[in-house]
């Protein structure tokens, strides 16, 4: 059976300079499982009195929804729940509230790893590879946020590991990370890529083959198909090495 991170170990162990390796890692749904932060802003959401007075009903309903690892935005959970198309005005009054708070540095805080991913980071480090948090995440709504999240958790920062943001929110978030690899992986070999979006995984793929991408199987946005024919995980605890 494939063991993909105790591969990619065993890889940098074997090598004579350590330090021209390269992590990269994105990281909602791929180190942090988000379900907690949607979790959180629901709650909020029911919380509010004019929203208890305008949409009372769904709001007793919301306050019964419990988020999973596997959602991907707040759809999921609400139409487990019973809230469906039919209640219009609510979805659009809670997506309005989910997003606005989702891509914000006040509710990152609520994210937490997946199992083993603070550790295997931390060994990685401990290896002198090179280490990046690459994320379609924008430095101005969640740069703060996305910082304080990892030291909480003991994830590497400062002088460790880079945080790659975007500029801005508007940017593809595949173009970007694609962009990035363009811009930062030549010096590097070999290089990793750990990531949940196929969309994202499509492009990288297509425009840099050396990448070797080890898929998180957690959620996705559905826009693209889950590649078959890397290799997956779904944590990232590790047997003995």
């Amino acid at each position: 059976m494939q063991k993909p991170l105790e591969n990619i170990l065993l890889q940098i162990q074997t090598l004579g300079d350590p330090s021209r390796s390269m992590c990269v890692f994105d990281l909602d749904s791929t180190l942090f499982d988000v379900s907690p932060r949607i979790q959180k802003i629901l709650d909020d959401y029911s919380q509010i009195p004019v929203h208890q007075q305008r949409f009372a009903e769904n709001v007793q309903i919301l306050q019964t929804v419990k988020t999973q690892k596997t959602d991907w935005g707040i759809k999921n959970a609400l139409l487990r729940a019973g809230l469906d198309s039919a209640h219009p005005e609510f979805f659009e009054s809670i997506r309005a509230f989910w997003a606005e708070r989702f891509f914000s540095n006040e509710y990152l805080v609520y994210d937490q790893p997946f199992d083993g991913a603070v550790e295997f980071v931390q060994k990685l480090v401990q290896l002198k590879t090179k280490i990046v948090y690459l994320s379609g995440r924008d430095e101005i709504r969640m740069g703060l946020g996305t910082r304080k999240v990892l030291r909480k958790w003991g994830f590497p920062v400062e002088g460790a590991a880079e945080v790659a943001l975007k500029a801005s929110h508007g940017y593809p978030d595949d173009l970007f990370k694609s962009e990035w690899f363009a811009k930062n992986a030549k010096m590097f070999q070999p290089v990793w890529f750990f990531e949940n979006e196929p969309v994202n995984i499509e492009l990288v793929r297509r425009d840099h083959p050396q990448v070797q991408i080890i898929f998180f199987d957690s959620t996705h946005s559905g826009k693209a198909a889950r590649p078959l024919d890397l290799p997956a995980i779904m944590h990232f605890l590790l047997d003995e090495v």
